[in-house]
């Protein structure tokens, strides 16, 4: 065979392999095997083209055996992905674990190795090794825990119990993120964020607890509430609360039970679920709605019970500013920084403020919910909260507001539905301001109800982009709505 028609066969069955192995990765189908083909290409090039009477007489057979040798284990590997490989990439069954190829190919080598050098050179490695006892015992039993774990990880490959990624905790108390699967040990990264080896066969012994194999995880922790705060209550607004969080789901549904009567508190068991992460998201989970817990316990003036171990009075002890309520005057002032409340005289915003309470919320919480029943509005005192709506079956973020400004005004003076779910994004305090406290300011003052719907009328052709023409007739409209809902007081 001349160089030419050598270098050609090699060039195509090059092109034909990297061409096929393209056309694969483009299609996500396993791709063929490239080293063993290429090293068998280039060995059987040189053995084609090197004389070997250039190749001296002692080293003529291993030259020979080098280039079958090389041949039959890239044809092994190649045959390897296309009966097992290439059908699983076509969805025929389940891809195999790399450990099974790996295992299959040093097979079929070693057979190969064993039939070529027999046929070949007149070498039996199989009597060789036999017939050395003491060289086979050792060895056995060098290899013998390895050979536990080679086992117990095949198996494990083959198995469904766990993939990686998964969260998995032994019964011996390892724990965490299982980031890699070898023929001797799996590795975990734990809650510590350190690597953690765990062998083989001592997983597959172990009693094995898959916490993310249905794509959800589940937690549960206890809170201990006064004796005096009614469980139904209390059942509810933790309910409520934990399932407006947005990484707990709503399929399963969270559940809280009352778990025991305790020396000092109600112990109640909160149990939610949420999409399969990692332990450290799951402590971060329920770290936020402890700390929603308490915010929430505290504007029902309710707290958490300690041990109590003398027979004394318990003392209440006010928390910074979240347990000082905001007086008259600074309300009015508050009020009057506020948009919608700016055009009232001092009289008007100081009464209004007489009426009004203030609340405070944590990072997180949900403050009202878009679709949600109310009758109130909201200042905000201090923070900053985040306005969302559900646009084409998604929640977007579609403001923030900080000090001075209002949200909720349109249930308030039209009884409609929340338009949107306002969110905390940090500690703050709000004054909810009610439509009782409204009705009374009109009592004393009818014509307030023709400004305050200009107002409601102009923030709303805002947020619609609406023309003057547009804006007119909308504002005739919600006068006409809120002299409905306030019929007994505006007298229409």
């Amino acid at each position: 065979m001349t160089l030419t028609r050598i270098g050609l066969s090699v060039l195509l069955g090059v092109v034909g392999l990297l061409g096929l192995r393209l056309w694969c990765l483009r299609r996500k189908l396993p791709p063929p095997p490239l080293v063993l083909p290429l090293l068998a290409a280039a060995s059987w090039a040189l053995g084609a083209t090197v004389p070997l009477e250039l190749v001296p007489r002692g080293q003529r057979l291993w030259f020979s055996l080098a280039d079958e040798l090389l041949v039959a284990f890239a044809t092994i590997r190649l045959l390897i992905w296309l009966g097992l490989e290439w059908p699983a990439g076509l969805g025929w069954w389940r891809k195999p674990p790399e450990l099974l190829v790996q295992l299959l190919t040093l097979g079929g080598c070693a057979l190969a190795a064993i039939v070529i050098l027999r046929q070949e050179a007149r070498l039996d490695l199989l009597s060789l090794i036999t017939t050395s006892a003491v060289l086979t015992a050792v060895v056995g039993l060098a290899s013998q825990e390895a050979l536990k774990d080679l086992i117990s990880g095949l198996e494990l490959q083959l198995s469904d119990d766990f993939r990686v990624g998964d969260w998995i905790e032994l019964s011996s108390g390892q724990s965490g993120i299982v980031t890699s699967i070898s023929w001797r040990d799996c590795s975990l990264r734990t809650l510590d964020d350190c690597l953690l080896v765990v062998p083989n066969s001592k997983i597959t012994s172990d009693v094995l607890n898959n916490r993310s194999h249905f794509g959800h995880c589940a937690q549960r922790f206890k809170v201990g509430l006064d004796y005096d705060y009614p469980p139904a209550r209390a059942e509810k607004l933790l309910t409520e609360l934990v399932a407006a969080h947005p990484e707990v789901l709503a399929d399963p549904a969270p559940r809280v039970r009352l778990a025991s009567f305790d020396d000092s508190a109600i112990t109640y068991e909160i149990q939610v679920w949420n999409r399969a992460g990692g332990g450290v998201s799951q402590l971060d989970l329920r770290g936020a709605l402890l700390s929603q817990i308490w915010y929430a316990l505290r504007r029902e003036g309710q707290s958490i019970p300690f041990p109590v171990r003398q027979v004394e009075p318990r003392r209440p002890h006010p928390v910074g500013d979240l347990d000082v309520p905001v007086s008259p005057e600074v309300g009015c002032q508050e009020l009057g920084r506020a948009g919608l409340f700016a055009d009232l005289s001092e009289g008007q915003r100081l009464a209004l403020a007489h009426s009004s309470q203030t609340a405070s919320f944590g990072p997180g919480e949900v403050i009202v919910r878009e679709g949600a029943e109310g009758d109130s509005l909201y200042v905000v005192l201090s923070g900053r909260v985040e306005v969302s709506k559900r646009l084409d079956g998604r929640e977007r973020v579609v403001a923030a507001l900080g000090e001075h400004q209002v949200f909720g005004e349109m249930t308030l003076f039209l009884d409609a539905p929340r338009s949107a779910t306002v969110r905390a994004l940090e500690e703050c305090r709000l004054l909810r301001v009610g439509r009782p406290a409204v009705k009374r300011l009109l009592q004393d003052d009818p014509q307030l109800l023709e400004r305050f719907a200009a107002l409601v009328a102009a923030r709303r052709a805002e947020l619609d982009h609406l023309s003057q023409e547009e804006r007119g007739q909308q504002s005739h409209g919600l006068l006409t709505a809120m002299r409905r809902l306030f019929s007994a007081v505006a007298g229409s």
